[in-house]
């Protein structure tokens, strides 16, 4: 469960990102790669839940895979309700399944699983959707900069919320010597690598996408994804400890 949480955390946030983007700015080709990707992303996550209960389905990512192929079919009518509809219903389920699936997985209360699904999605949406991005503009010459800004900023949003959001469920549940203390080793893995390193990664991320040099953004960007991805997987485990979103 918890690598059908990661996965489905993933495929909403870079599906959920794609607005900063903009089509116009990327192209058509692009928004099918992510569509592509987070399909994928989504049915692994199917199998994983199907894996986990033995055959039983507790997050039920088929409408998201259904949807996904939808969107990805009508994505060349951009104005017709034949898209729009579906592009809405599906970013709709992309914003439920990781609270059912942070529910499940960490059998945490629904605000706190809002609370860990969100950021979660935020974080790792954000950062991968960047990254990816950047590769983007060794396919597309001359793209406006201003998409890989916007991400930049997100994932420091993301990165400053998902702190903010830790910090409050382990004063306001107590599980600072459970989480700390007991698992001090992961914890301090998880805060080091997920929630320090993007935040001091953000500074070099910024600073290159200013003067342009995409490519040096995306070698940092990189780095960032490592580390957010550590950081979620320790964290998804510490939160399924503690049963709260650490």
């Amino acid at each position: 469960m918890l690598l059908a949480l990661f996965l489905i955390d993933l495929a909403a946030g870079l599906y959920l990102f794609l607005p900063l983007v903009g089509r116009r700015n990327a192209g058509v080709k692009f928004y099918r790669l992510i569509l592509i990707t987070s399909g994928v992303l989504a049915l692994c996550a199917y199998l994983a839940d199907f894996a986990a209960h033995g055959g039983h389905f507790r997050i039920q990512a088929l409408p998201a895979i259904v949807l996904t192929i939808v969107v990805y079919a009508t994505l060349r009518f951009p104005k017709r309700l034949i898209f729009r509809i579906p592009a809405v219903l599906l970013g709709i389920v992309y914003v439920v399944l990781p609270v059912i699936a942070w529910r499940e997985a960490t059998h945490t209360s629904i605000q706190w699983s809002i609370v860990g699904a969100l950021s979660s999605v935020a974080l790792l949406g954000s950062v991968n959707l960047a990254m990816l991005l950047g590769h983007w503009y060794l396919v597309v010459r001359g793209m406006a900069i201003d998409p890989l800004k916007r991400l930049t900023i997100a994932t420091l949003a993301a990165t400053s919320i998902k702190i903010i959001a830790v910090a409050i469920a382990i004063v306001a549940g107590g599980a600072w010597y459970e989480v700390a203390i007991r698992q001090g080793i992961f914890f301090w893995m998880r805060a080091g690598w997920g929630l320090m390193g993007p935040l001091l990664l953000y500074p070099m991320v910024w600073g290159t996408v200013k003067i342009r040099s995409t490519m040096a953004a995306t070698g940092i960007l990189y780095v960032d994804v490592v580390a957010v991805v550590i950081g979620e997987v320790l964290g998804a485990w510490l939160s399924a400890i503690a049963h709260l979103p650490v």
